[in-house]
């Protein structure tokens, strides 16, 4: 632990993070540090941080060891001696790690509360199984953790987004978590849609404004995201904290690789020419970020003769050591980034747009993350009570 007290001290302090981010990094490389020492047990193995004071990421890797004298120490703890702790969210990264599991796999935190969040209203267990997520501080405390299994190698990633827009929500503690509905652009029921939007918001007793704020916010999302040109279902909640709400949205697209393409192949010229707002720069975002992170940062925009590559401008954290090339998106970053560009000229007409967004002009933020083909948002809005 003092090895791990002195990598964390060195990364905080390379870092320049402070106050309660400085607790929560060290927080999460306790947690990662026990899980090590209960799991993998003793032996060789190293954990390391990198990143910088916006997005950190602890990153685990072991030789894979575990034999199953070790998967027997482990199941005695169990009163019944049987894997009955895999329910849990400490036994579901126990059960990824055992012997029997020689297949290569991934496994991600944010997959498996889409599975529980999906099954927790129909299913006791899955009940149980997201009150002991809510209890289980490494996963409360990070916004993501991916676990790598292969024949020969143990590796975990725990993420951690310092994004100052999420304010209370980076506790992820909130006073209310509502229930989920679902965004479908393939076959659409918007009767469905807007009842559910109704009552996800009712359930978390905001203010009549606000509650219209909200709707326009959501409305603004699931249209934006049926204008894209792969198939998707997204599913989205909402979470109330004091003085801030945060609406989820996450979803996997089914992007094949000819789409894949064919979106390259747009890309390429690095050009969008027609102004489309906020939303269809988020859009592109995510269409492009389902490609790599280069096709990101190429995203630009004519305005008359001045170009605004609104991609580079958005564009945060990331990490060479993901297990797969990760997009972060942030809309306040595009709005500061556009404080480097005058206002005047053909270049205004960027801030107009900006200024005219009901997005822009609503939320604190919009974070947006892909990795893979999986797509996350999270549209931070201040209650105004």
């Amino acid at each position: 632990m003092d090895k791990t007290y002195n990598t964390v001290d060195d990364f905080i302090s390379g870092a320049g993070i402070t106050g309660k981010n400085a607790l929560r990094i060290r927080l999460l490389s306790e947690e990662v540090e026990r899980f090590a020492d209960s799991v993998i047990g003793e032996g060789e193995r190293s954990i390391r941080i990198e990143g910088d004071e916006r997005v950190a990421s602890i990153i685990l890797e072991s030789p894979n060891r575990i034999d199953i004298d070790r998967q027997k120490k482990i199941l005695s703890v169990s009163s019944s001696g049987e894997n009955i702790s895999t329910r849990g969210f400490f036994g579901k990264l126990q059960s990824l790690i055992m012997p029997d599991n020689y297949e290569e796999s991934e496994w991600s935190l944010k997959d498996y509360e889409d599975e529980i969040r999906r099954r927790r209203k129909e299913d006791i267990y899955s009940q149980e199984a997201w009150e002991d997520l809510e209890r289980s501080l490494i996963a409360s405390l990070s916004d993501d953790i991916e676990v790598g299994i292969s024949r020969s190698k143990i590796k975990m990633i725990v993420t951690k987004d310092f994004s100052e827009s999420l304010g209370e929500a980076a506790t992820r503690n909130p006073r209310i978590t509502t229930g989920c509905a679902f965004i479908n652009t393939i076959n659409p029921d918007e009767k469905r849609f807007l009842d559910d939007a109704d009552r996800l918001i009712g359930e978390m007793g905001v203010s009549p404004k606000d509650a219209t704020h909200l709707k326009l916010l959501l409305e603004e999302v699931a249209g934006m995201l049926k204008e894209l040109t792969s198939d998707f279902q997204a599913m989205f909640w909402f979470e109330k904290y004091k003085d801030e709400c945060c609406l989820k949205v996450t979803g996997k697209t089914n992007m094949d690789i000819v789409k894949k393409k064919d979106l390259l192949n747009i890309s390429s010229s690095g050009k969008n020419t027609a102004a489309k707002g906020i939303m269809g720069k988020i859009g592109d975002v995510i269409e492009n970020g389902l490609l790599n992170y280069e096709e990101v940062s190429r995203l630009s925009q004519m305005y008359g003769g001045a170009c605004v590559d609104y991609g580079s401008m958005g564009i945060y954290g990331g990490s060479p050591d993901s297990m797969n090339t990760a997009v972060m998106w942030s809309l306040r970053d595009y709005r500061d980034a556009l404080n480097d560009i005058p206002k005047e000229g053909d270049a205004s007409l960027a801030w107009d747009e900006l200024e005219r967004s009901i997005v822009a002009s609503l939320a604190a933020d919009v974070l947006v993350s892909i990795k893979g083909d999986r797509i996350d948002m999270t549209v931070v809005y201040r209650l105004k009570g």
